[in-house]
């Protein structure tokens, strides 16, 4: 008689990524899988007990959730892993750190506090509160959307003048935004993907002619990158801060050293794996079954 395989929940939106699905396909070959869209979820609290529920079949006996949620998600994904962070179930992060991921200044404000180097950053609403920021940052700048993501949402402003013209805009839509020091890079970056205390890939990404932004999904291209002690360890110590057990880590290699532009959690692997040549989707799947224990 077979031995019954471990069962994971996969949740995602309706219109699930194409690194959703090749993390999914590599994971049926281990796992008893289900996928299920986040806003078909519902909650149910009665007596003490929490329900989470699917077409009205309440989701238990699970050994693994694995998220994958994006920022128009997030807060809808915040309720529904505080609801499965009550019932114990594994998963490579809790609630919160959704809320601090999926905002880059809460994000900056944690690594921060843990002594990782990011950038000079400010948030502001207000054109006479970004005049004031003027006034202390060095142009150019970078505006960057609080919950942006695959490099959209980021401008690259060359003066103050620039910075208010764009700050209008952002007023008349309600955004509040965040200014950020430039670091120049020669239009590199890294990206680091951690799983756990391990290192599961890593390339470095190079922007297109005229582009600042190194992000595959704005025209930038990827090359396989061998992080050194400083690059892991520093990747690792992100991932820690956040209190996520799997992230991926951007880095900037400035003249001053390694600086951290983000971190994310709901990271493509597309990109990487084809330019790392190697099999990222099973790595993560090595990663999950070493989280159940699984020999």
């Amino acid at each position: 008689m077979s031995e019954k395989k471990p069962k994971v929940l996969f949740i995602a939106p309706a219109q699930s990524s194409k690194t959703t699905h090749m993390i999914l396909e590599e994971a049926k070959k281990e796992f008893d899988c289900s996928l299920v869209p986040i806003y078909e979820l519902t909650i149910g609290m009665n007596k003490g007990k929490i329900k989470i529920m699917h077409k009205g079949r309440e989701l238990k006996g699970y050994d693994y959730i694995f998220p994958r949620i994006d920022s128009k998600r997030a807060e809808y994904g915040f309720d529904i892993i505080s609801a499965f962070d009550y019932t114990g179930v594994k998963k490579p992060y809790h609630a919160k750190t959704i809320r601090i991921a999926h905002d880059k200044f809460l994000t900056g404000l944690v690594l921060s506090k843990e002594g990782i180097p990011v950038p000079k950053t400010y948030l502001a609403k207000t054109k006479e509160a970004l005049r004031d920021i003027s006034r202390q940052i060095k142009f150019p700048a970078m505006i960057k959307l609080l919950s942006g993501s695959g490099g959209r949402g980021i401008i690259y402003v060359e003066d103050i003048n620039a910075l208010e013209s764009i700050m209008s805009s952002f007023e008349i839509l309600g955004q509040h935004i965040i200014v950020q020091e430039f670091v120049e890079s020669g239009g590199k970056d890294l990206r680091v993907l951690v799983a756990g205390d391990t290192i599961i890939g890593a390339m470095k990404r190079i922007a297109k002619n005229g582009e600042k932004r190194a992000n595959i999904c704005v025209g930038g291209t990827g090359e396989r990158y061998v992080p050194g002690d400083e690059i892991k360890e520093l990747s690792i110590k992100t991932a820690k801060a956040l209190d996520t057990r799997l992230c991926a880590v951007d880095i900037i290699e400035s003249s001053k050293g390694p600086v951290v532009l983000e971190a994310n959690i709901n990271f493509g692997i597309q990109g990487i794996s084809k330019a790392t040549d190697a099999n990222i989707a099973k790595k993560i799947v090595e990663f999950i079954a070493d989280e159940l224990k699984i020999k």
